[in-house]
C-alpha cells in the first residue's frame, strides 16, 4: 500500500511541473516552443548516490535547438519526467530521488511533441546493523577500518551457490558461510552499479561449523528492488573480531534477481507425514507450507502422487502407493471429495488438460489397461483410451498434458517392475490434431544402460524437461529404476519435435558443502506454470522445481530423504547450451521432512489457515 501511494504522488509532481500540456505550441509562461527540433538534457548521464536514505535534488537543463539554428534553455518549457517514476520525481526541472532503491532510468524532457533524454545511474548506499545481532560494537565499520588484511582469517561462503537467479519476493534466501579463523563479527557487502550495501553482523544462528544469515524485510527489500531484472549483485563478507586484530575476506559470488514476482501456488507431498502440503506464492502474509490433504481424507490411507488443475480447483491425488491405484477427486475450494474416494477406476502419475475437464493416468500394476486413460476431470470416470503404443510388456508411464492441450508425453516402460520401479524408459508424446489422437511418436529414445522418465512441459509448451539416470550394471539396476535414484539429473528436449538432448548442468550442480558429490537424486521436474520476463533486456524466463538429496547449504536434507529445489531456466537459450541457472532451496518448505512433486498451480483456491 506505501508504495501505491508513493508513486501516485510522484505522478502528480510530474504533472504539476507541466507548463503546457499535449500538442500546445504556447506556454502558460508566455514562451514559444513553436519551431522546436530537438532537446538536449544536461547534465548527461549522471551517477547521484542515495546515501544511508537521503534523498538527493539534482537541476536538470533543457536545451532547445530550433529550426532557424538558435539555442535557447527552454527548462521551464518542458515536461519532466522519469522512464522508471518509482526511482523519483521532478518538481520543474528538479529532480528528487526516491531513498530506498537503486537504479537506471532515463531523464524525459517533452515539449510540443519533441522529446530528449539522458540516462541516470541511482546508487543506494547504506550501512546497515542487522536487527538480529544485538551485541554489535558502537561502530562496527570501525573495526573493519583499522584492522590488518589477515588471509587465514577468511569467511567461506556456503550457500546459495554463484549465479543464482531468484525471484524479487522469495523474500527469506538465507546466506550461509563459514565464520573463518577467530572471527566474530562480520561485514557483508552486496555491491552492483546501482548498490553499495554493507551490513555488520554476528553469527546469529551458528550450524554445522558454519552461520546462517537471513536478511531482514528492510535489507531485503534494497537488494531485491534496486537489481529487479538488472545485472548481478556481487555479495562477500569480512569478518574479525572485536579488537580488530585482523580480518579476513572471503571470495565473491554473484546474485541475479529476476524481473518479476512469482506467482502461483505450490502443492508438494511429503512422505514424512504421507500428506499433500501448500503454498501461496502470491500471498504477503503467509511464511510456511501448510497441510491441504491429510490421511483424514482417505480413512486413514497414506496419500501420495498428486495433481493440480492448472486453475488450482481440482485436485486427484493416488493413496496407498504401488498396487494400489485408489483416488481422491477433491473440490480444492471445500477441501471435500468430488466424489467418493476410491470409487473410480484407479491410476497413478496424473496430468490434467489446460481447462480441468479431464486427466491423464496410467494403470499397469494390476490392470489390463497398458495405454493412456483420459479421465473425466468432475466424474473421475474413463473419457477415452489413447493408443501410445503401451503393451503388457512396455506399459504407458508418467503423462504430462501440455499447457497448449494438444499433445501428451509420456514415458513408455522398458522393463518392467511397477509403474514406481520400472527401467530403460524412453519418451514418448501423443499429438491431437483435428479432434484425433495421432500415433506416437519418440522424442527421446531408449538406450542401453540409461532410463529416461517423468517428462514434463515448460509453459510455453516447447522445452520439455525429464530425468534421466544411468545403470553401473544392465538396465535393471536399483540406481536407475526411476525411483529417487542417485544419478537421476534434469535433462530438457525440444518437447514438440524431440532431437538432441541438454542437460540442465547448472540446476543440476552440488554445493560447495556437497564436497563435489554429483549423485544428487535430482527428480521429478516440475513448472511453475506461467512464462515471466526475463530482466530488463528482456526474453523469457520460467521456473522449475525439483526435489534433490543435495545439501541445503549448511543444513542437512532429513535423513536419506529429499527437499524441494527450484532453478530458472531461460526459455530462450541456444540449441544445444545449457538453459538453467543454478538452484535453490525453497525455504517456506518444512526441511525436517522429505518432500516431493512440487505441483504448481496459476492460483490458491480457498482460504490458507
Amino acid at each position: 500500500m506505501r508504495r501505491l501511494v508513493f508513486v501516485v504522488f510522484l505522478t502528480c509532481v510530474v504533472a504539476c511541473g507541466r507548463t503546457h500540456g499535449g500538442d500546445d505550441q504556447m506556454t502558460d509562461a508566455g514562451g514559444s516552443l513553436e519551431g522546436l527540433a530537438s532537446i538536449t538534457v544536461k547534465p548527461a548521464d549522471q551517477t547521484l548516490v542515495i546515501d544511508n536514505g537521503a534523498a538527493v535534488t539534482s537541476t536538470y537543463t533543457a536545451l532547445g535547438q530550433f529550426d532557424d539554428g538558435r539555442i535557447e534553455d527552454i527548462s521551464a518549457l518542458v515536461t519532466w519526467a522519469l522512464g522508471e517514476p518509482t526511482l523519483g520525481g521532478f518538481t520543474g526541472p528538479d529532480l528528487t530521488t526516491n531513498t530506498v532503491k537503486g537504479g537506471l532510468s532515463t531523464v524525459i524532457a517533452n515539449g510540443a511533441g519533441v522529446e530528449g533524454s539522458t540516462n541516470v545511474t541511482l546508487v543506494l548506499r547504506r550501512q546497515w546493523n542487522d536487527p538480529n545481532s544485538t551485541t554489535l560494537p558502537a561502530n562496527p565499520g570501525g573495526v573493519f577500518m583499522g584492522a590488518p588484511d589477515n588471509a587465514a582469517r577468511a569467511p567461506v561462503l556456503v550457500y546459495p551457490n554463484d549465479g543464482i537467479i531468484v525471484p524479487p519476493n522469495l523474500g527469506k534466501l538465507e546466506l550461509h558461510f563459514r565464520p573463518g579463523t577467530s572471527n566474530t563479527l562480520f561485514e557483508l557487502a552486496f555491491k552492483s552499479s546501482v548498490l553499495d550495501l554493507t551490513i555488520y553482523l554476528r553469527c546469529t544462528t551458528p550450524l554445522n561449523g558454519g552461520c546462517v544469515y537471513l536478511p531482514d524485510p528492510m535489507a531485503w527489500a534494497w537488494i531485491a528492488e534496486s537489481q529487479r531484472g538488472g545485472e548481478p549483485v556481487t555479495w562477500t563478507i569480512r569478518g574479525t573480531d572485536d579488537a580488530g586484530t585482523g580480518v579476513g575476506t572471503s571470495s565473491s559470488m554473484k546474485l541475479r534477481f529476476a524481473a518479476q514476482d512469482l506467482t502461483g501456488g505450490i502443492y508438494y507431498w511429503t512422505t514424512s507425514t504421507g500428506s499433500i502440503m501448500r503454498f501461496d506464492f502470491a500471498s504477503t502474509t503467509q511464511t510456511m507450507a501448510q497441510p491441504f490433504v491429510t490421511t483424514a481424507m482417505t480413512g486413514g490411507t497414506c496419500v501420495g502422487c498428486h495433481a493440480l488443475s492448472r486453475d488450482g480447483k481440482k485436485l486427484v491425488a493416488e493413496a496407498g502407493g504401488q498396487h494400489d491405484g485408489r483416488i481422491l477427486l477433491l473440490d480444492v475450494a471445500t477441501a471435500t471429495p468430488m466424489v467418493p474416494f476410491a470409487s473410480t477406476p484407479k491410476s497413478n502419475f496424473e496430468s490434467w488438460n489446460p481447462d480441468g475437464s479431464q486427466f491423464a493416468g496410467v494403470w499397469a500394476d494390476s490392470g489390463t489397461e497398458f495405454n493412456l486413460m483420459l479421465l473425466n476431470g468432475t466424474t473421475g470416470q474413463i473419457d477415452e483410451i489413447v493408443d501410445a503404443g503401451g503393451t503388457s510388456t512396455n506399459p504407458t508411464n508418467h503423462p504430462d498434458w501440455s499447457p497448449l492441450g494438444d499433445r501428451i508425453a509420456f514415458a513408455n516402460v522398458g522393463v518392467k517392475n511397477t509403474l514406481q520401479m520400472m527401467y530403460n524408459c524412453e519418451i514418448r508424446s501423443v499429438a491431437k490434431v483435428g479432434g484425433a489422437w495421432q500415433p506416437y511418436q519418440v522424442l527421446v529414445p531408449r538406450a542401453a544402460g540409461i532410463n529416461r522418465y517423468y517428462p514434463s512441459y515448460a509453459p510455453d509448451g516447447k522445452m520439455l524437461a525429464f530425468n534421466e539416470s544411468h545403470c553401473n550394471s544392465g538396465n535393471t539396476g536399483g540406481e536407475c529404476d526411476a525411483d529417487t535414484n542417485p544419478s537421476a539429473k534434469l535433462w530438457a528436449v525440444d518437447g514438440i519435435n524431440g532431437g538432441a538432448t541438454t542437460e540442465m548442468v547448472r540446476a543440476n550442480s552440488p554445493g560447495i558443502a556437497d564436497a563435489g558429490q554429483t549423485n544428487l537424486t535430482n527428480t521429478y521436474p516440475k513448472w511453475n506454470p506461467f512464462v515471466f520476463t526475463r530482466d530488463k533486456a528482456g526474453g523469457r524466463l520460467a521456473w522449475i522445481t525439483f526435489a534433490s538429496t543435495r545439501k541445503y547449504g549448511l543444513r542437512n536434507p532429513p535423513g536419506s530423504g529429499t527437499l524441494l529445489w527450484m532453478a530458472a531456466v531461460d526459455l530462450d537459450a541456444p540449441a544445444g547450451t545449457d538453459p538453467s541457472y543454478a538452484a535453490f532451496a525453497l525455504p517456506f518448505q518444512d526441511i525436517t521432512t522429505s518432500n516431493h512433486i512440487a505441483q504448481w498451480t496459476t492460483q490458491v483456491v480457498g482460504p490458507i489457515q
